[in-house]
């Protein structure tokens, strides 16, 4: 079948990847390069999920490291990695591209796409066109714009707001002022903070970089583990009712 992904999130990046050793797959992301920056907490609990998608020079870019709740890691580099593994096994990337309507032509779904790369086809036609895109992932910015009839919407969790900090382990208390819901160390001395509320604590010096970002209430479910599985249990679902064979 001939599969089109709606946006470029780890959710989008996953399906291309389990998808592509039987479909041919089309990713559209509005950025010009998928993961960066990384809105999202570098947070996975068994590393060995990596194995089938990373090489171990791949690995030793996420700068991993053991914490309390699994390992820390730098999600920008996971993304980039999987990205260039999808590639690899011949998901085809259009980034900078923006659907603009969608279609119906007998079984096909049509999208008509604007695009900063002049070489790039205006028109796709897909069997199936999975819709991996919310609006919460990046701040701003425009969105793809289809018939919500032509697309299988990807079951995404309610989300509350989150607020994250780097900073360097030299400046980290112990203990962190107001219980952070994750504290991720990694291997190259710096550690993100993350709280699930309004109530989070500033370290004098400031944060290298802060975020705020819509995520999963229960930190569980923000891990790569979680979303891997998720994805795994989507596909599952749609091969079930036969929306993808």
């Amino acid at each position: 079948m001939n599969i089109g992904i709606v946006g470029g999130s780890l959710e989008g990046i996953l399906l291309s990847l389990q998808l592509a050793p039987r479909h041919d797959v089309t990713v559209f992301e509005l950025d010009a390069e998928i993961g960066t920056p990384a809105w999202h907490p570098g947070y996975i609990v068994n590393p060995s999920l990596l194995d089938d998608f990373l090489t171990n020079e791949q690995r030793s870019f996420l700068l991993l490291k053991q914490c309390a709740d699994g390992w820390g890691m730098r999600w920008e580099w996971l993304m980039k990695h999987l990205t260039i593994v999808a590639a690899q096994r011949g998901v085809s990337l259009r980034t900078r591209t923006r659907i603009l309507q969608s279609s119906r032509d007998g079984e096909y779904i049509v999208v008509e796409t604007s695009s900063n790369e002049t070489s790039q086809p205006s028109i796709f036609s897909f069997d199936r066109l999975i819709n991996t895109q919310t609006a919460h992932q990046k701040p701003g910015g425009l969105q793809h714009s289809m018939n919500p009839e032509h697309t299988t919407h990807y079951p995404f969790e309610d989300s509350i707001s989150w607020f994250g900090g780097i900073l360097s382990h030299q400046h980290l208390p112990s203990p962190v002022p107001l219980s952070p819901e994750l504290i991720l160390p990694r291997s190259d001395n710096l550690t993100e903070l993350w709280w699930n509320s309004e109530e989070y604590w500033t370290p004098e010096e400031g944060y290298i970089e802060e975020i705020r970002i819509s995520l999963p209430k229960d930190k569980s479910n923000v891990s790569f583990d979680a979303m891997y599985q998720k994805t795994a249990e989507f596909l599952h679902y749609l091969t079930e009712i036969e929306e993808i064979v």
